[in-house]
């Protein structure tokens, strides 16, 4: 999602692509919330993010946060999807170089490190990550 905010994606399947299943592009606005997908399969061509990705490079002026102008974006909601970290997806959430402004709770997450805390102002609480073995070394 580029230039884009208030953006609600749910109830979907995503897989068998070759990057990212939910990306955001950029610190535009927020208020967006990723609920109830089920994620796997992606990365497919690379190995750099995860499932769910994002980078905030780049803030805009918007009044979505509190109605007055500010390049503070309002939260991003990442909750209740199930996203599985497999072929080269190395972190389930992966919020990367400057991603602010995300609270990531309620989440089945599999295969992969969890999620990246790289930057600050992201929340995270009651996840349910499972790391798996299949041996075979």
């Amino acid at each position: 999602l580029a230039k884009s905010a208030e953006t609600t994606i749910s109830h979907n399947l995503i897989f068998n692509i070759a990057r990212a299943g939910v990306n955001f592009n950029d610190g535009f606005g927020g208020g967006d919330n990723v609920t109830e997908n089920v994620l796997f399969n992606t990365c497919r061509e690379s190995s750099d993010h995860g499932p769910i990705n994002s980078w905030d490079r780049q803030p805009f002026l918007t009044t979505v946060r509190t109605g007055q102008p500010s390049t503070q974006m309002a939260w991003r909601n990442i909750w209740r999807n199930i996203v599985i970290a497999n072929y080269g997806g190395s972190k389930e959430v992966d919020t990367d170089d400057g991603s602010l402004y995300y609270k990531i709770s309620q989440n089945f997450m599999a295969y992969g490190w969890g999620q990246k805390f790289k930057c600050g102002a992201i929340e995270s609480s009651g996840n349910y990550k499972a790391y798996i073995e299949f041996g075979g070394k």
